[in-house]
């Protein structure tokens, strides 16, 4: 519960922080609702087509259902290493203890220790895919099968 509470309160100042972004149209960027949709049609992709065929499509042809402006795709395995990145193949390979943030959060180990069928939302500092600018991000991360799926917003 009192995670839940935790999650629930930084989805909160994270959302307010996403309205608040001056001169950001909101069609630039994507909400925390199409994130969680995203999440969605990855597992269901992944249930329909089996996990080879699905990392390889989300890795190589994501567009449009795993890549929507800022939104992206990225799956880490049972064994913590990370399977997909649909923006960035270079950080295939990589584990979950390897992601600290730029102050020193480590957000990967969180990733893995709250992630839940059901959902729930990790903080943390990220390089922004738009303006190339370290920024807050929230993930919405879900334990599938073993693996976790994710897709984050940035706040400027």
């Amino acid at each position: 519960m009192r995670a839940t509470i935790h999650h629930l309160r930084g989805l909160a100042a994270t959302l307010l922080m996403v309205c608040a972004v001056p001169g950001m149209a909101s069609d630039d960027r994507g909400t925390a609702g199409e994130a969680q949709d995203m999440v969605a049609r990855a597992i269901a992709y992944y249930d329909e087509v089996g996990a080879d065929a699905a990392f390889a499509r989300f890795n190589n042809d994501p567009v449009p259902e795993f890549v929507d402006r800022d939104l992206y795709v990225f799956v880490f395995g049972p064994d913590g290493k990370k399977l997909v990145h649909s923006i960035d193949s270079s950080l295939v390979g990589r584990t979950l203890e390897s992601y600290i943030d730029v102050d020193g959060k480590r957000f990967g180990e969180e990733m893995r220790q709250t992630a839940s069928p059901d959902g729930t939302w990790v903080d943390y500092k990220w390089k922004d895919p738009v303006t190339g600018e370290v920024v807050h991000k929230s993930s919405w991360m879900v334990l599938h099968d073993g693996h976790l799926f994710g897709v984050g917003i940035y706040v400027q």
